[in-house]
């Protein structure tokens, strides 16, 4: 053998034992981080779960929240349509009966002798000249 390929062996097998010891790392290393990821999956799984549950409850409560909020539309507009038909039912008449009772004042004074408040300058309509 020469010496060159001697050189070769006791490279290749200095190589060969940092093979080895690269390899020997790499597997303690793989075998930590499958330990990490254990920790993980152990602590993670029931944290998980909680939120879960977490989000279906509030899910609920905003389902609630929806219904509630439904239910005071609806009773928001049965007020104004009872507003709006009070307010038809109501004001037509009451106008109606105010200007007979301002009518029926109006005369009475006159029957009395009283001036009316009203009236300007004797017109006896009650309306302002302009």
């Amino acid at each position: 053998m020469t010496w060159v390929a001697v050189a070769l062996a006791v490279v290749a097998a200095g190589l060969a034992v940092a093979l080895v010891f690269v390899v020997s790392a790499l597997t303690r290393t793989l075998r930590s981080l499958q330990s990490v990821v254990d920790d993980l999956n152990r602590e993670a799984v029931p944290l998980l779960a909680n939120l879960e549950g977490d989000a279906r409850k509030a899910s609920q409560g905003l389902d609630r929240v929806g219904d509630l909020v439904g239910a005071a539309e609806s009773v928001t507009r049965r007020v104004d349509g009872a507003s709006k038909l009070a307010y038809v039912t109501f004001s037509n008449p009451v106008v109606k009966v105010l200007a007979v009772g301002h009518g029926v004042s109006r005369v009475g004074r006159r029957l009395r002798g009283r001036p009316d408040p009203g009236a300007q300058n004797g017109s006896g309509n009650g309306r302002r000249k302009v």
